[in-house]
C-alpha cells in the first residue's frame, strides 16, 4: 500500500513539472486545482456533518482545563518525532531543547499533562520530516488536498508517513495485546483531532468566511509551511494573519 501511494505521488510530481503554471510569489504550484477544490469541498462537508458536531459535543462534556491537559499530553508524546527531525536537520541546540522539554514534562509535568518546561524558559517548537526533506533541498511538489488528510504536498505527505515510523507509540505494547494497542492508538488519534478542532474553531470559521476559502487555504498552507521550514522566520510578503495553523492537526 505504501509503495503504491509513493508511486502515485511520484507520478503526480513528475506530471506537475510539465503542466504546472507559474504560481504567485510565495505560493505552491497548483496544477490539480479542479481535483483539489473537489477534495476541499468534500473535507468541508466531513467537517460540517461529522467532525464539527463531534467536537462540539466533546467541548460540552470536557472542561477547558481538561482539554488543555490533553493538548500538553499529546504534544509531549510527539516530542520523539520532533527530536528525530531536529537531529536529521543538524540542529543540536533545538534537539537539546526538545530532549530537555521531554524529560521535564514527562517527570515534573506528570507524564506531559503540564508543559512544565515552558516555565523553565524552554520554548516549544515543532519539526516534521517534510520540513527535514525541505532542508535537504527536496522540492515540495504541487499543492494537494487529499480526502480527510487535508492540504499538503507530495513531500509533506511522504514526511507524514516517515514521522509515523519515528513515533515510538506505534511500537509500544500494552499487555502484549494488539487489539488493545490498536484501540489506544485510535482513541488518542480521535481525541487529538477533536481537541484540536475545538481549539481552532474560531480560526477555521475565519478561513471559511474568506471570499475565496480555497485560495485562502492554499496561500495559508504555502506561507505556514515555508515559515516552519525557516524555523519561524516569516516572509512579510506572504504573511496571512488570523487564520488557522494547519500544522496543529499533525499532533
Amino acid at each position: 500500500m505504501k509503495t503504491a501511494i509513493g508511486a502515485a505521488l511520484a507520478s503526480l510530481v513528475l506530471s506537475a513539472c510539465a503542466t504546472a503554471p507559474t504560481p504567485e510569489a510565495g505560493e505552491m504550484a497548483d496544477p490539480y486545482e479542479a481535483f483539489n477544490r473537489k477534495m476541499f469541498a468534500f473535507n468541508n462537508n466531513v467537517d460540517k456533518y461529522a467532525i464539527s458536531p463531534a467536537a462540539t459535543a466533546y467541548k460540552t462534556v470536557t472542561p477547558e482545563f481538561a482539554r488543555d491537559r490533553v493538548t500538553d499530553f499529546l504534544r509531549n508524546l510527539n516530542a520523539p518525532v520532533i527530536l528525530a527531525n531536529d537531529i536529521l536537520q543538524a540542529e543540536p541546540a533545538r534537539a537539546g531543547t526538545t530532549f530537555a522539554r521531554f524529560g521535564i514534562n514527562s517527570t515534573v509535568g506528570i507524564l506531559g499533562l503540564w508543559d512544565a518546561a515552558d516555565h523553565f524558559g524552554l520554548e516549544r517548537h515543532t519539526e516534521d520530516f517534510g520540513q527535514t526533506l525541505a532542508t535537504w533541498g527536496i522540492d515540495s511538489g504541487p499543492f494537494l488536498v487529499l480526502p480527510i488528510l487535508g492540504p499538503g504536498s507530495p513531500r509533506d505527505f511522504v514526511g507524514d508517513g516517515v514521522d509515523m515510523a519515528f513515533n515510538p507509540l506505534n511500537y509500544a505494547q500494552i499487555n502484549n495485546d494488539e487489539d488493545t494497542n490498536t484501540a489506544v492508538r485510535a482513541g488518542l488519534g480521535i481525541v487529538g483531532v477533536l481537541n484540536t478542532r475545538v481549539r481552532l474553531d474560531d480560526e477555521i470559521d475565519t478561513l471559511n468566511s474568506q471570499p475565496e476559502p480555497y485560495i485562502a487555504l492554499r496561500r495559508l498552507y504555502s506561507s505556514q509551511r515555508q515559515t516552519a521550514i525557516d524555523n519561524g522566520k516569516l516572509d512579510e510578503a506572504t504573511e496571512y494573519e488570523d487564520l488557522p495553523d494547519f500544522d496543529e492537526f499533525e499532533e
